[in-house]
């Protein structure tokens, strides 16, 4: 008997939740082996991507509230890997960019969380790091949906 389109989702969602629930609480425990938490690297790869940015666009791309970011900022700005300029637009304004220190410290950071997964990567069986790299493109499509308005996502009447 072949599934219906609803009843692969559904299979797969049941499937896929509890298994990247779990992956998410597993890099979180991880965090204090490295140097920046999640979101610190997060707002230091953002700023690199996108360079000077207002807070309240920082956040947005970050997808939290503001004095989330402004908090975080905070803390990466005391250790010397952001730094707050004007706004070139508007000069009231606030900006924040990356140093070449923070370049360099999500550089590293980034290395280290790579080798860490491809050194647990390599240890599983060549079939299931093949099975990894085919899920790979649709696991990315998935998250992109995440960032399109709901709308997009769930059209009227579907």
């Amino acid at each position: 008997m072949t599934m219906t389109t609803g009843e692969l989702s559904s299979r797969l969602a049941a499937e896929y939740r509890p298994l990247l629930m779990r992956l998410d609480l597993v890099v979180r425990r991880q965090n204090t082996r490295f140097t920046l938490s999640r979101a610190q690297t997060s707002i230091l790869e953002t700023l690199c991507r996108h360079g000077a940015l207002r807070m309240s666009d920082l956040a947005r791309l970050e997808n939290v509230r503001v004095p989330t970011t402004s908090n975080s900022v905070s803390v990466i700005e005391a250790m010397g890997l952001v730094e707050r300029v004007p706004d070139a637009v508007d000069g009231r304004g606030v900006c924040v960019r990356v140093t070449d220190e923070g370049r360099d410290r999500v550089r590293r950071n980034l290395e280290e969380r790579n080798l860490d997964l491809a050194r647990r990567i390599a240890a599983l069986p060549d079939a299931q790091q093949d099975a990894l790299a085919a899920a790979a493109p649709a696991l990315a499509a998935l998250l992109d949906t995440y960032d399109e308005p709901d709308e997009d996502v769930y059209p009227s009447g579907a």
